[in-house]
């Protein structure tokens, strides 16, 4: 595998079965740099169990916006997923949570949760009410593009 290949896993919400099925085909594919982008435990399966997990690996884990959530938030402000996650996580394991980074780089590679400048933004779906649809271009990116042409 070349030196340069990256792995990257991204909102395993508790899902431990799934994060040992990935881990195990990344080590299978002899990939040694992953980073974890975040929204590790929020969900109501296994958040305890899947935070033992990721802080064993040598993995660039960042915050995500429900990690960010359960260790800055009042539990009795959480919404159902964070709170099922709050209850269950031992106070080191929240802790884990504030010493994350928001952004990682790994070469020439930038990662973020949600976007750069925040885990809460969407970068490629604006999502409301009515469900999710493709973002549109920022009018400072429309601007760049026109004048590379």
């Amino acid at each position: 595998m070349s030196s340069d290949t990256i792995a990257v896993v991204a909102d395993i919400h508790g899902n431990l079965s799934a994060l040992e099925c990935v881990a195990d085909d990344i080590a299978r594919r002899g990939i040694d740099t992953v980073v974890n982008l975040g929204d590790h435990a929020s969900g109501p399966l296994w958040p305890r169990e899947t935070i033992d997990f990721l802080m064993t690996r040598p993995w660039a884990h960042i915050a995500g916006n429900c990690d960010r959530a359960i260790s800055q938030i009042a539990p009795s402000a959480l919404g159902a997923s964070d709170r099922f996650a709050f209850d269950r996580l031992a106070e080191p394991q929240r802790m884990w949570f504030d010493d994350l980074p928001a952004t990682a780089t790994l070469g020439a590679v930038a990662a973020c949760h949600g976007t750069p400048s925040s885990d809460s933004i969407y970068l490629l779906e604006t999502v409301d009410t009515f469900g999710s649809r493709l973002a549109r271009p920022c009018p400072r990116t429309r601007a760049a593009e026109r004048n590379r042409m």
